[in-house]
Parts: structure tokens; sequence; C-alpha cells
């Protein structure tokens, strides 16, 4: 049986490697790389912002969409900018937000001559960092006379709303979810309100969680030290950047019976500090409204497709007996913690057939849209 341990008890270390050249240039040279090889994508080293190619045609009639994060967590953003999907990316070092200058900068590139452009639509998972910086950088883009809308994305249920706060639940995948939706509907030619009001309402109705078997070993040196759990011990919902969990789980519990934890967080109706997900039951019938959703199973970056095609199997054999039907699936290493050793479920409640800013239909026309990008799984 698991508990919930008390205190979470010292930390070990074990010593891995990082190949690297410099630990001050490895974001710069990881995204020199990718776009090298990738003729559609262009790099601006001096801000760390990749961008499509074709940018300076598509931005005079479409709303531009841009993420940002730190580093370490490739592919997002960079492997996500391309033909339906984001205009461009800007990233800060590793596990640090990008500054105030490089979000303007970016801002600019998408609007270089303000007020004549349909708008930006700015995104980033919730966290202070991010959110200080935007907010330093929609105050000058407003006084310039650009036109932004920004939305911070907090899609993680295990941190609960007590713990949470004002400050909100931690991003992870959730945003990843939204913005496919978002910009399809920017590269269908939509305007910046209903591109952003889409991005808002799918958020609403996301939620992540995952689970690690050792934290994460940052590349400031080319050999560093990385912190692990207690032996034959996971961590449930431990974040992004290897902040704690909800709980230590020793012994390892069967694959199965992982998965039952972590679907029955994402699909509760009953816990008021975890319910985020508007379901309107956890256990719906043929007949409930909102009773088909879209999964992805996410690696944290160690984690092989084989182990996670046999994660997704459990989780959509679990959301069946529950009575959730699994509209669409998609797997892969999409928002990475480094090397770190785990998975994660994001689940997203597809709409209503009425009643809400998006039709069900229309929602999965948009998540089936077209992209050409690096590392979408189509």
């Amino acid at each position: 049986m698991a508990t919930l341990a008390p205190s979470h008890p010292p930390a070990r270390t074990k010593q891995t490697f990082h190949v690297i050249n410099s630990p001050a240039d490895a974001v710069t040279e990881a995204l020199t790389g990718l776009t090298e090889h990738n003729p559609f994508l262009s790099f601006a080293p001096a801000h760390k912002i990749v961008y499509r190619s074709d940018l300076d045609t598509f931005r005079e009639s479409h709303v531009t969409t841009i993420g940002f994060s730190g580093g370490g967590h490739e592919p997002m953003f960079g492997g996500f900018v391309g033909e339906g999907f984001l205009s461009a990316y800007v990233s800060g070092n590793i596990f640090a937000s990008p500054t105030a200058k490089q979000i303007f900068e970016a801002i600019r590139m998408c609007q270089p001559d303000p007020g004549s452009s349909p708008g930006t639509l700015l995104v980033c998972g919730n966290y202070t960092g991010d959110i200080l910086n935007a907010g330093l950088a929609l105050t000058r883009a407003a006084a310039a006379g650009y036109t932004v809308r920004f939305v911070p994305v907090g899609d993680d249920v295990a941190v609960g709303r007590k713990k949470g706060g004002k400050v909100g639940r931690r991003g992870l995948s959730g945003h990843l979810i939204a913005l496919k939706a978002a910009c399809a509907l920017a590269a269908q030619g939509e305007g910046l309100e209903r591109v952003a009001q889409v991005m808002e309402y799918v958020a609403a109705n996301v939620g992540t969680v995952g689970v690690a078997f050792d934290r994460v070993a940052l590349p400031n040196a080319t050999l560093t030290d990385i912190q692990t759990l207690p032996p034959a011990t996971i961590e449930l919902g431990m974040g992004a950047h290897g902040e704690p969990g909800l709980q230590q789980i020793s012994p390892i519990p069967s694959p199965a019976s992982l998965v039952e934890r972590m679907v029955s967080l994402l699909t509760t109706t009953s816990d008021p500090d975890r319910n985020f997900i508007p379901f309107s039951t956890s256990t719906p019938s043929p007949s409930t409204p909102d009773a088909e959703v879209v999964l992805l199973v996410n690696s944290l970056g160690s984690t092989s497709d084989e182990v996670l095609a046999r994660f997704a199997e459990l989780g959509i054999r679990d959301l069946d007996g529950r009575g959730f039907v699994v509209r669409r699936l998609t797997l892969g290493p999409l928002v990475t913690s480094l090397k770190m050793s785990g998975f994660g479920f994001t689940l997203w409640r597809l709409p209503p057939l009425t009643g809400e800013a998006l039709g069900r239909e229309e929602a999965v026309r948009l998540w089936d849209w077209r992209v050409d990008t690096v590392a979408w799984r189509q």
C-alpha cells in the first residue's frame, strides 16, 4: 500500500554526463542546429528566437503566435514552430525565463509596424519568472502600440487549490494542447480575439499529472550530480524542474495501478481541491455530453516511445472503464525536463455538443489540422 510521505528523506546523488561544450552556449548551439537542418525555420541568436522562415509574409494577414519558456524542455517550443503551429519561440537559459527584452523583440518581429497587423498571441507556462518578464514586455509593447494578448497556462493537477493559492498551478504540457487549437485558428485567418478566446477555453479544460523516478541534473558542467529518490520509490506529481510532487510511492506500484491513480487525479469531480477539469461526472455514460477526451502521453526526457505506448494503452483502458471515450491520442517527447526519467498524462475534455465556446467537432478538426513542424506527432 502506497502512502503519502510525511516528509522527503534526504536526497541521494549520482553523477550524469551532459554532451555539451559550454553550459552557457548549450541553448544557442541547440537552436542553431535545429534551424540549420530545417530550412522552414530561422534563428535570431542575439535574442534566442526561433521563427518560421516565412514570417515576413505570414504576419501580414494572420495572427501570430509566440511561445516562450526556459530551455531544457525541448522540443517545446522550438520543435513546434512552423506552418499551422507557432510563429516564433523565445528561449531563456536552462530552466530560466527569457528576459523581457527577448520577449519584446519577438513581438516586434511578429509586428514590425505597430497597429498594422492582425496581432499576436503570447503564451507561456505559469511560472513566476515568465509571468514577470512577460508583464514587463507587454507594458513596453502596449506603450509602443502593439496588439498583444497574453495567456499563461497552469495545468498541473498535482498542485491543489490550497497549495497553489493566488499563484495557481504549474504549467506542464497543457498549453501545448491549447496552442494546437489556437494556432490552427490563426492559420485559417481568424482574428486575435477568437484565437485568444479558444486558447483560454481549451486551457481551462485541460489537466496534467506526471510521475518520475529521479529529479533532474542541470547541465552546469559536462559531469554533474543528480538528486535521486530513495530506492524503489517514484514521485507522483513531480514538477517540470524537479519540484516536489504530491506523493512519494514505495514500493513502486504496477503500471496499471499507477495509471489508475493518475487518471483518478485528472477525472475527479469529488475532490474540491483538484477537480480542475470541469467534467460533469467522473463516471460518464454514453449519453453524457462531455465524455469524449483527447489524451497526450508525454515523455519527461528519457522514457522511450515503446514504454509510452504501453502506458497509453493502459490509460485508454482505464478511461474506457470509467465511461470516457478517447477520441484522439498522441505520445512522445513533447515537453521534457532534460533527461528526467518519467512520463505524464495530459487530458483534454472535449466540448459538449452545444453550449460552450467551441463545438466538439470543430475542436477535433483543429486538433487534426495539419502542421509542418519538427516535433509534433500527427
